[in-house]
């Protein structure tokens, strides 16, 4: 353990150690994200992003109103 005026900064562990608590802490994203989309389904076209479609990049640029 790395302390500076008292407080803790920092915790060393053996690199070993340290991916295996990466792995062990992506898995766990990956079964929260698998049990919250069986819970939570996605609707048909629910990854569309809401506002505008655009038939260009010309379009885009005029809506926003930057020059082409």
């Amino acid at each position: 353990m790395i302390t500076r005026a008292g407080q803790v900064e920092a915790v060393v562990v053996p690199l070993e150690e340290y991916r295996a608590l990466k792995a062990l802490e992506q898995r766990e994203a990956e079964l929260y994200w698998a049990v919250y989309e069986a819970r939570y389904p996605s609707r048909p076209g629910g990854d569309v992003p809401e506002g505008n479609a655009y038939e260009s990049m010309d379009a885009l640029l005029a809506d926003l109103g930057l020059p082409e």
